[in-house]
C-alpha cells in the first residue's frame, strides 16, 4: 500500500512539474464558430485569450444573411510568441466554412503551427467550427487545433486539422574528463 502511495505522490510531482513547466511562457487560444438557419438569422460565436507580457484578444461577430465571427490572439514574453487567428462564415444559402491557424516560436528557435479547417454542406442548417491555441516555455514550442461541424436533415461536414512541429537544432558540446599537463 505504502509503495502505491508513494508512486501516486511522484506521478503526481512530476505531472505539476510538467504542468508549471508549460504554464511559463506565452500561449494564446481562439476559438470561432457559425451557423447558418434559414428564414431567421445564424449564430456566429468567438472566443480569444492570451497569457505573456505583452500582447492582444480581439472577437468579432456579425449575424445576419451572413453570419461571421472572427478571433486574434497573440502573447510575447520572455519564453517567445505565440499567435492564434480563427474565423468563421456562415451563409443562408451555401457552406458553413471554419478556419484556424496557429503559430508559435519559442527564444530558442523551436517552431511549431497547426491549422483546422470545416466545412459543413447541405441540410437545412449547418454549423461550423474550430478552435486551437499555441504555447512555448520550457518544453517547448507547441501548437494544436481542433475542427467541427453539423447539419441538420442531411448534409456533409468534412474536416481536416493538421500539426507540425520543427524542433530546434541540437548542439552537442564535448569536453574533456581530464587535462593532459
Amino acid at each position: 500500500m505504502k509503495r502505491t502511495h508513494d508512486m501516486l505522490m511522484t506521478l503526481a510531482c512530476v505531472a505539476g512539474l510538467f504542468c508549471s513547466a508549460t504554464g511559463l511562457g506565452s500561449d494564446a487560444y481562439t476559438s470561432a464558430g457559425a451557423t447558418s438557419n434559414p428564414g431567421r438569422s445564424g449564430t456566429a460565436t468567438a472566443t480569444a485569450r492570451y497569457e505573456g507580457d505583452v500582447g492582444f484578444a480581439r472577437t468579432q461577430t456579425r449575424t445576419g444573411p451572413i453570419s461571421a465571427s472572427r478571433a486574434v490572439a497573440v502573447g510575447v514574453d520572455e519564453e517567445g510568441l505565440s499567435l492564434s487567428i480563427s474565423t468563421a462564415l456562415a451563409p443562408r444559402n451555401g457552406p458553413a466554412i471554419a478556419l484556424n491557424f496557429n503559430f508559435s516560436i519559442d527564444r530558442d528557435g523551436d517552431v511549431a503551427r497547426s491549422i483546422g479547417r470545416a466545412t459543413s454542406t447541405g441540410g437545412i442548417s449547418r454549423t461550423a467550427s474550430v478552435s486551437g491555441g499555441t504555447s512555448t516555455g520550457r518544453g517547448g514550442a507547441t501548437a494544436i487545433s481542433r475542427a467541427s461541424g453539423s447539419t441538420s436533415f442531411g448534409g456533409v461536414v468534412r474536416t481536416d486539422t493538421r500539426s507540425e512541429h520543427e524542433p530546434r537544432p541540437v548542439v552537442v558540446v564535448v569536453r574533456p574528463a581530464f587535462r593532459w599537463r
